[in-house]
């Protein structure tokens, strides 16, 4: 669980504490050296309620729960149920829950059953559970990362033959 470590710090802490601008900050720099070491354990969470218009980028884990418009990029990203993205997604470990509209890139790409996806897939793995809507083109490749530039010169090589 993401706040396990703050709960057994409350249960074992003195409820009569008092607090001074010491003891404040000692337990914020405790807080966040802690969370420092736990980063591939647990995943940053972008809940629903949030929208975000633009580019998020992150060298660790990812839960998108809300909606995002632009592009993604995470080591490891699950796009939940009740999340929406309108643009690019780029992962290693790909979980797809909720709807993507725009180009999917990652070496591991599994879609759940709730998945619904409008857009091609690029990928070296590939996993998709019964009931995934899919409705795009879905293409294996290497280690070589592809990018929109590749397929648009695909696209203007396939549309001038």
């Amino acid at each position: 669980m993401i706040f396990s470590s703050w709960k057994n710090r409350k249960a074992n802490s003195d409820k009569t504490k008092s607090f001074t601008k010491e003891s404040v900050k000692e337990e914020s720099t405790n807080i966040f050296s802690e969370s420092s070491s736990n980063i591939s354990s647990s995943p940053s969470l972008l809940g629903r309620e949030i929208k975000i218009i633009g580019k998020i980028s992150s060298k660790g884990a990812l839960q998108l729960d809300g909606v995002l418009e632009g592009e993604i990029t995470a080591s490891k990203l699950v796009i939940e149920k009740s999340a929406k993205v309108v643009g690019s997604v780029n992962s290693d470990d790909l979980v797809i829950k909720g709807r993507i509209i725009g180009p999917v890139y990652g070496k591991k790409v599994r879609f759940g059953s709730s998945a619904r996806v409008e857009g091609d897939t690029f990928h070296e793995t590939i996993a998709i559970e019964d009931g995934a809507y899919y409705e795009g083109s879905i293409r294996r490749h290497t280690s070589e990362p592809v990018t929109s530039n590749d397929l648009l010169k695909d696209n203007l090589a396939k549309s001038s033959k």
